[in-house]
Order: C-alpha cells, then sequence, then structure tokens
C-alpha cells in the first residue's frame, strides 16, 4: 500500500504524518550504520513497517489500553503506535543500540515513549492488555512469554508468516487458546 492511501485509510493528521517521516527519515539514515530493519525494506517503509504497524489499531480499540511490544527492535510496532495516539506502551529489546535509537528519536520529536532494555525474561510484576510483536521468537517462545505478562483477559498480536499461522491453526485443538489468524496488510501477504 502507498504512503497516501496509508494516510486516508488511517485517517492521520498533519500531526502524525509528520511524525512518521521524521521516524522514516531518521530510521533511513540510522539503519545504515545501526542494521534497524532488514535494508530490502526501507525503500518500502510505509507499506513494510508503518503500515503494518497501523493495522494493530483496528484491533485495540481503547488508546488507553496497556501494550508491550516485545523485542521492538527500531520500535516496530511501538512508535508508530504510540504518534496514532496509543500512549500507554512499553518497548522493550535487549540491544541497547536499538533502545538508543528510539531515545533519539523521541527526543528529538518531543514523545513520551517508554523504554526498556532487557530480555523479555526479565521483565517482573508487570501487566499489560496487549502484548504486541513482529519478528522476536518462535511463535511458542512469544506465547510463554505472554502468559506473564497479561491481565486475565488480554490479546497477542504476532505479526507471523503464513506458513507458521498454518501450523498453529492445526494445533489449535491441542492448545487452550482462543486463535484467530487474520490477513496482513501489507503488499507482501503474510497472516497474524
Amino acid at each position: 500500500m502507498d504512503k497516501n492511501s496509508i494516510i486516508k485509510n488511517y485517517k492521520l493528521n498533519k500531526r502524525q504524518v509528520g511524525l512518521l517521516n521524521d521516524y522514516i527519515q531518521k530510521l533511513k539514515i540510522s539503519n545504515q550504520k545501526h542494521n534497524l530493519v532488514g535494508p530490502s525494506t526501507i525503500d518500502v517503509v510505509w507499506d513494510r513497517h508503518i503500515n503494518d504497524s497501523l493495522q494493530l489499531s483496528e484491533f485495540i480499540s481503547k488508546k488507553n489500553s496497556s501494550i508491550i511490544d516485545l523485542g521492538t527492535g527500531a520500535g516496530l510496532p511501538g512508535i508508530v503506535l504510540y504518534i496514532c495516539g496509543f500512549t500507554n506502551i512499553l518497548l522493550i529489546d535487549s540491544k541497547m543500540k536499538k533502545i538508543n535509537f528510539i531515545k533519539e528519536f523521541s527526543h528529538e520529536a518531543n514523545i513520551r515513549v517508554k523504554t526498556i532494555c532487557a530480555r523479555v525474561e526479565k521483565i517482573k510484576n508487570q501487566k499489560f492488555d496487549f502484548v504486541v510483536c513482529r519478528a522476536l521468537a518462535p511463535l511458542i517462545e512469544l506465547l510463554d512469554y505472554s502468559l506473564f505478562l497479561k491481565k486475565k483477559i488480554h490479546h497477542c498480536f504476532f505479526l507471523r508468516g503464513e506458513v507458521l499461522i498454518k501450523k498453529l491453526m492445526m494445533q489449535k485443538k491441542n492448545l487452550l487458546l482462543n486463535i484467530t489468524s487474520f490477513q496482513a496488510k501489507v503488499r507482501e501477504g503474510g497472516s497474524w
């Protein structure tokens, strides 16, 4: 999906578009040195990263919901969701270079994003309404992490590929979970 279609589809205002443009510009520059996202995705950042992150907003109705972004990397989807009004987000990554990138952008953009540089297993005594993740670990590990991060009723959104989702759906009867797969909105397809 192209930039203008994404802006229209998610009803982004001028401030949000400006912040996203600033984020993308910093990401492109920083990625040359720090490899924050796959180099092949940098030219289609609006579709592969912004659209991919924003599709979660359609499933989180309350902007004040508590959200943890596991293995946030360059801040995806956490920074994008924050820019679009979801301000109760914790971004966690074990790589300091990635957390520093997020902190630098947040300072420059004058936004207050909460970050922690740690492994997910180190997060204690915190519960969240939503657990989100793009590309951190195998799905079974993500499910394990979500068990100690969830409130009584919670949702996990793991942006994963179609093959993995099909395998999980086949095992659905053996799991004590309610699993739903959604078609991704990014151009290259995929499911989550």
